[in-house]
C-alpha cells in the first residue's frame, strides 16, 4: 500500500468526520436530534520483509448516541406527566369555580337564607318578601350557571379528545411510513430517520400511554390501551370517537378493527387523553352530582316547609322551587326496562349507579364507591331512589346508567314570583278559653306552646276546633280530655285523653297512634307546662288573619342548620363545603404529583441529553481536531508526491 493511498484514506475518513461534526453543529437546536459519532477502523496491513505495514484508515460507521433504556424511561415519564398535567388543569379550573368567594354557590345560598331571616323578622313586610324572591331567583340562576360551566368543561374535554385522536392517527401514519423507509435502508443505519421516528413516538406518548416493540428488521410495533395494535410494521390502525350510548354527554374512543369498531375508552390510560378521562370520571361528574344533591336538598326542604304554612292570603303554601328528575340511560337493545324516582332526598348519596343483568341477577354498582348489591325484579329502594325493574324480556347484558342528581342544578328554578305566596305563618294557633269579651276563663297557671305541624293532613281544620279540657281526677289519672272538631265538650264523649303528671309533661293515651300526636290533624305537637285547674281549657284553631305570624318562616330559616342530607349527617352548607374540600384536596394532590413527575421527567431528559445531546464546545474541539487531521493527511499526500517526483527524477538521470 503506497504512502499516497494512506494519505487519501486519511483525507476521506477525516472529511466524513468533519461532515458528521458539522451535521451535529447544524442540528444543535433540532428537537429529537441525537448526536452522531463516526467510528474509524484501521485498514488491513500488508506484509513485508520487516513485518506488517499499515495501509491507512476507513470510516466504519456513523452511529447516533442513543440509549434505548433511557428513551423508554423518558417516554413513560412524559406520558405520566402529560396525564397529570391534563388532570391538574381540569381540577384547577373546577376548583376555581366551586371555591370562588364571589362566583361560588355559598354566597348566594347564604344570601337566600339571610333574606328568609329578614322575612321571619317582619313576615308582613312586602319588601322583605320581595328580597326573598330576588335571592331565590339569584340562587336558581347560580345553580344553572354552575350546570352550564360543568357542561362547558365536558364539551371542552370532548373537543380536545377528538383533536387528540386526530393527532394520534396522524402520528401513527407517520410512524408506519418511516418504518417502511427504515426497512428499505435495513443493513445500514438511517440515523436521521430513526430520530424522526423516535420523535413521533415521544409525541404519541404525550397523548396516550404506549408500548413499543422493535422488530428484527428495525420497524416499530406500537400498542396502546390494553394491547390494541396502533402500528404494526408498515400498517397503521385508526382511532375514532362517538357519543356514548350510555351517557350522551360523554365522548367514547373507538378502535377500528378489520372486523368492526370497538369502544376502547375504558382501556385508554396515560397521556393527555388519560388525564382528561380521569378528570371527567373522578372529579367533574361527581362534583356535578354533588352540586345537584345540594340543589335537591334546598328545593325539597324549602318546598316541604313552605307547604306546611299559610301565605298572606291564608292559603296553604305551595312548592317554591322546581326539582330535577332521575336520569336513566338504557343501553340500546335492552330487553328489560326500569323507572327510577327519588323517594327520599335526605338518603341520596350524590353518586351515580350502573344496573346490569347477567342472565340471572340484576346487580347495581355504585360508580363512585364500587359497592355492588343484587336487586330483585319489581320495586327496590336504594339510597333514597326507588328503582322499579320490569324484568319481562330481560336478556343478559342489559345495562342502565342511573343518575339521581346529575340534572338537578339544571332544573332548579323558582316556581312563582308573587310575594304573597311565601308561607310565613303556621296553619294553627292555640290559646286559653276566653269569654265573650275576650277575658281568660282558665284559673290555673298552665301554659301551652303554639302547635307545630309536620304535615297538612286535616288542615286547615274544618267544622270547629280542637279543645283540650283539663279533668282533675287526682293523681296520675288527671289529664286533658281532647275534643276534635264537631265534638261538644261536656256533652260528647272525649276522643282522646292526655295524662298530665306532677312533672308537668303531657302524654297521649286513648285512640292515638303510639309515638305521634294528632296524626289526623297535621301531626301537631306542643308542650303544656304549669298547673291547670279542673275545667281549664285550651283551644287549637285555624290561624286566620295570621299575617304577622312568623313560625313557618322560622322553619324555612332553620332548613340551613338542619342535617337534611347524606342520611341526616350533613347540613346543606356542610355538604357543599365537603364537596369543595374534596375538589380542593384532589387538585392539591394532583399538583404535588405533577410537580414530582415533572422533576423526574426533567432528570430523565437530562440523562438523555448527556447521551444524545449536542455539546457545541465538544463539537468545536472535534472540528479543530479533524481539521488538523485532514491537513496532516493532505501533507502526507504532498510528501508522497514529492517522493514520487524525486524517484522519477533519479530514473531520468
Amino acid at each position: 500500500m503506497s504512502l499516497q493511498s494512506i494519505g487519501v484514506s486519511g483525507l476521506v475518513a477525516t472529511r466524513l468526520a468533519l461532515d458528521t461534526t458539522g451535521h451535529n453543529i447544524a442540528n444543535v437546536n433540532t428537537d429529537g436530534y441525537s448526536r452522531q459519532r463516526i467510528d474509524f477502523a484501521t485498514r488491513l496491513p500488508s506484509q513485508s520483509a520487516v513485518g506488517f505495514i499499515g495501509s491507512g484508515v476507513d470510516a466504519s460507521e456513523v452511529r447516533r448516541q442513543y440509549d434505548d433504556f433511557i428513551a423508554g424511561q423518558m417516554r413513560a415519564s412524559s406520558s405520566v406527566a402529560s396525564e397529570l398535567q391534563a388532570y391538574f388543569e381540569g381540577a384547577k379550573q373546577l376548583d376555581d369555580l366551586v371555591a370562588n368567594a364571589d362566583a361560588g354557590l355559598q354566597p348566594v345560598i347564604q344570601n337566600f337564607f339571610n333574606a328568609l331571616q329578614g322575612m321571619a323578622d317582619d313576615p308582613a313586610s312586602i319588601p322583605a318578601r320581595q328580597l326573598v324572591l330576588t335571592e331565590a331567583a339569584s340562587l336558581a340562576d347560580r345553580f344553572q350557571y354552575f350546570d352550564q360551566q360543568f357542561e362547558s368543561m365536558r364539551n371542552q374535554i370532548n373537543n380536545q379528545i377528538g383533536y387528540n385522536i386526530g393527532q394520534i392517527n396522524r402520528i401513527a401514519e407517520g410512524i408506519a411510513e418511516i418504518n417502511a423507509d427504515i426497512k428499505i435502508a435495513y443493513g445500514s443505519t438511517p440515523n436521521d430517520l430513526l430520530d424522526k421516528r423516535d420523535q413521533l413516538v415521544n409525541e404519541l406518548a404525550e397523548l396516550v400511554d404506549i408500548q413499543v416493540l422493535e422488530q428484527t428488521d428495525g420497524a416499530y410495533n406500537v400498542f396502546i390501551g390494553k394491547g390494541q395494535p396502533l402500528v404494526m410494521d408498515t400498517d397503521a390502525s385508526t382511532l375514532g370517537t362517538q357519543p356514548s350510548t350510555m351517557d350522551p354527554s360523554h365522548l367514547e374512543i373507538t378502535f377500528d378493527f378489520a372486523f368492526g369498531t370497538q369502544v376502547v375508552t375504558d382501556q385508554m390510560s396515560g397521556g393527555e387523553i388519560g388525564g382528561m378521562l380521569r378528570f371527567r370520571d373522578e372529579i367533574l361528574d361527581p362534583t356535578q352530582n354533588r352540586v345537584g344533591l345540594v340543589a335537591l336538598g334546598i328545593a325539597e326542604e324549602i318546598n316541604s316547609q313552605n307547604q306546611l304554612g299559610l301565605d298572606l292570603q291564608g292559603l296553604t303554601g305551595t312548592a317554591m322551587f322546581g326539582m330535577g328528575t332521575v336520569e336513566v340511560f338504557p343501553r340500546p337493545g335492552n330487553g328489560s326496562s326500569i323507572t327510577a324516582t327519588i323517594n327520599d332526598v335526605g338518603s341520596l348519596t350524590g353518586d351515580a349507579y350502573e344496573l346490569t343483568y347477567d342472565g340471572a341477577d340484576f346487580t347495581l354498582r355504585n360508580l363512585n364507591s364500587g359497592v355492588t348489591q343484587v336487586l330483585a325484579a319489581g320495586l327496590n329502594t336504594v339510597d333514597g331512589v326507588d328503582i322499579d325493574i320490569n324484568a319481562v324480556g330481560a336478556a343478559a347484558g342489559d345495562t342502565f346508567i342511573i343518575q339521581p342528581t346529575r340534572n338537578a342544578a339544571h332544573n332548579f328554578s323558582l316556581l312563582f314570583d308573587d310575594v304573597e305566596r311565601l308561607a310565613a305563618a303556621s296553619p294553627l294557633r292555640v290559646g286559653p278559653a276566653v269569654d265573650a269579651n275576650g277575658n281568660p276563663l282558665n284559673t290555673g297557671n298552665a301554659t301551652i306552646t303554639q302547635p307545630a305541624n309536620t304535615s297538612m293532613t286535616g288542615l286547615p281544620l274544618a267544622g270547629g276546633t280542637i279543645q283540650l279540657v283539663y279533668d282533675d281526677q287526682g293523681g296520675p289519672t288527671s289529664g286533658f280530655e281532647v275534643y276534635y272538631p264537631g265534638s261538644v265538650p261536656g256533652v260528647d264523649p272525649f276522643d282522646d285523653f292526655i295524662t298530665y303528671d306532677d312533672l308537668n309533661t303531657a302524654t297521649v293515651a286513648g285512640t292515638q297512634v303510639p309515638g305521634t300526636t294528632f296524626p289526623l290533624y297535621g301531626d301537631i305537637s306542643f308542650t303544656i307546662s304549669g298547673v291547670p285547674d279542673d275545667g281549664d281549657t285550651f283551644i287549637i284553631g285555624n290561624n286566620t288573619s295570621g299575617t304577622g305570624d312568623n313560625r313557618n318562616a322560622l322553619g324555612l330559616v332553620s332548613v340551613q342548620s338542619q342535617s337534611v342530607l347524606l342520611g341526616g349527617t350533613s347540613t346543606i352548607d356542610e355538604s357543599y363545603v365537603s364537596m369543595v374540600s374534596d375538589v380542593g384536596s384532589r387538585t392539591r394532590h394532583a399538583e404535588l404529583n405533577l410537580s414530582a413527575q415533572e422533576s423526574l421527567l426533567t432528570r430523565t431528559k437530562e440523562a438523555m441529553a448527556e447521551v444524545s445531546g449536542v455539546n457545541l464546545d465538544e463539537e468545536a474541539g472535534r472540528l479543530i481536531q479533524y481539521q488538523q487531521a485532514y491537513q496532516a493527511s493532505a501533507q502526507v499526500i504532498s510528501v508522497a508526491s514529492t517522493l514520487f517526483d524525486t524517484l522519477l527524477g533519479a530514473v531520468r538521470r
